[in-house]
């Protein structure tokens, strides 16, 4: 696994490159509007250096404008810059995580790896899609270790996802394991799938033709791995 500066090193010539294409905001905004270069800009700042390492002077430098008021005109503050850089892609998330939920429970006698896969695909078919999609993957999985420390209005749109009704409908097909061990592997789990998705992002940034597993490939594997680590026997009984 390459290391996380070679990593950032793609990513930003990746989103350079696109922004230089001019391609569509997920967001709706008009192309090239001040806002979305702002929003552009922090999303490449953010998974690139880390949200917290990253100012709204660089945000504003990194979208071509001069003033710095420009981040407080459009959305009040850095938090807020946040909240609409992962708004942009939360829809699109909780769409296709309910959409597999739907199909998972017509199926609920299959076992627990369709209500796992509504967990994992949503975020490993994200990794695929473009650049702006995985600035989104790599700010997640920073999140995921610490959402309790973001502003209440980053983790209310998170709540949004749908993943804790697909993790609910993964308990309920997982053999019994005490309550206090689930919670811990939940949290492992999760952090585990996000560091995975936008590790994935990374590879398919790459340009050393290393090869990587197929989607479904990719996606059954870590299913798998999930399965195992949240039913795996304990000491206890």
């Amino acid at each position: 696994m390459e290391n996380g500066s070679i990593g950032r090193q793609r990513l930003r010539h990746q989103t350079e490159a696109a922004g230089r294409a001019g391609s569509s905001p997920p967001d709706g905004s008009e192309p090239g509007s001040t806002r979305d270069r702002l929003l552009d800009s922090a999303a490449r700042l953010f998974a690139e250096k880390g949200i917290a390492n990253v100012s709204i002077a660089e945000i504003v430098r990194g979208a071509g404008q001069r003033n710095v008021s420009a981040v407080h005109y459009h959305f009040g503050g850095r938090d807020e810059v946040l909240r609409e850089v992962l708004a942009r892609h939360v829809p699109a998330i909780a769409d296709r995580r309910i959409e597999l939920l739907g199909e998972s429970r017509t199926h609920a006698a299959s076992g627990p790896r369709s209500a796992v896969e509504a967990i994992v695909r949503p975020l490993t078919e994200f990794a695929q899609r473009g650049w702006r999609e995985r600035c989104y993957l790599q700010i997640g999985s920073e999140l995921t270790g610490s959402l309790s420390e973001a502003a209440p209005a980053v983790q209310a749109l998170m709540a949004e996802t749908a993943g804790y009704e697909a993790w609910e409908e993964f308990r309920s097909r997982c053999p019994a394991v005490p309550e206090d061990l689930w919670w811990v592997r939940r949290e492992i789990c999760i952090v585990f799938i996000g560091r995975a998705a936008a590790d994935r992002a990374r590879q398919l940034d790459g340009v050393d033709g290393t090869a990587i597993l197929s989607d479904d490939r990719f996606v059954d594997n870590l299913i798998d791995m999930v399965i195992g680590a949240m039913s795996a026997s304990h000491g206890e009984g």
